[in-house]
């Protein structure tokens, strides 16, 4: 099969000649159409433990083989069905023909998507779900009195994040980006946009989102409210900050696959409710090109390879 493969550190390469991979007896094969890559994924500890790897784990295809261990879980889905998915990160991905894939892992894609769009969605709306209902705790607030900051608005999370608190009727949802997205953050829900290279963030802030990482990281301590929530997916939070800010609750992570929360999810994007945004599609022999592009940064929503 074709497959996009890394030699660390970053030459990234096509073969035609991959195996297809074999599944376990509880895992789904599947065909890929689309995939889309993540900043940095490159040079992830899980990456760079396989030799060879093949990047990108969000995908949309179609399932061709199910497991060969019936059981309720595993018979779940069947061959034929289109579905979308965030795979783990410690095998490989699906910038290629074929991947595999845990039942849990997986959903059906939804009608109201395209195969670009579902495969631009599962990372980006798994970590803006988990960062803001299951680590800040949103669901569980009066949302009609909780303030939400995100960092990196435009950005695959960030885009999702800003359109998730918007659903959950926050009183004020304020989102950082260029000042070239600032419509486009407007667009999909953002009450107030800070142009960061040249506006401040004013006030202080329940749930703090960033995306970012760095300085914008360092910076935004001080805009969470005490008994207030920092969520980081960008970079671990400094232990001295934690001691400077004794009163700010924080949290790094890193997002789990869930066909569960995907399939609930999906149901929004299906409503309406939620919507995916594709920067740009690169065929998989221009994979390289595309990790160019996204280094840059500065990206709409997310980059996706089409196979």
């Amino acid at each position: 099969m074709r497959a996009l493969h890394l030699t660390p550190p970053s030459l990234l390469t096509v073969s035609t000649s991959t195996p297809v991979p074999t599944p376990s007896a509880s895992q789904y094969l599947i065909r890929v159409h689309n995939t889309a890559i993540t900043a940095n994924e490159l040079t992830w500890p899980e990456t760079l433990r396989r030799s060879s790897a093949i990047p990108g784990h969000d995908l949309c295809g179609t399932i061709v083989s199910t497991p060969s261990s019936p059981s309720s879980s595993s018979t779940k889905f069947r061959e034929g069905d289109e579905v979308f998915a965030l795979t783990s990160f410690s095998r490989d991905g699906a910038a290629a023909e074929y991947v595999i894939a845990e039942v849990d892992e997986l959903s059906l894609k939804p009608e109201a998507l395209t195969r670009k769009e579902a495969a631009a969605a599962p990372l980006s709306v798994l970590t803006a779900w988990q960062a803001l209902f299951v680590h800040a705790g949103l669901a569980d607030a009066k949302s009609s009195e909780v303030s939400v900051l995100v960092l990196g608005a435009a950005g695959g999370v960030g885009v999702m994040a800003v359109q998730l608190a918007r659903w959950q009727g926050v009183k004020r949802l304020v989102g950082t980006c260029s000042g070239r997205n600032a419509e486009f953050v407007t667009a999909f829900g953002a009450n107030e946009v800070v142009d960061y290279s040249k506006e401040e963030v004013e006030g202080l802030f329940d749930v703090v989102l960033d995306c970012v990482g760095g300085q914008a990281q360092d910076g935004c301590w001080r805009h969470v409210k005490d008994e207030g929530i920092l969520v980081s997916v960008a970079a671990p939070l400094p232990e001295e900050k934690k001691r400077d800010f004794p009163k700010v609750r924080s949290t790094f992570f890193i997002v789990e696959p869930n066909g569960g929360q995907l399939g609930m999810l999906g149901g929004l994007f299906e409503k309406g409710e939620l919507k995916a945004f594709v920067d740009a599609e690169f065929m998989l022999e221009d994979g390289a090109q595309a990790f160019e592009m996204l280094a840059k940064g500065h990206t709409r929503g997310k980059i996706v390879l089409g196979l």
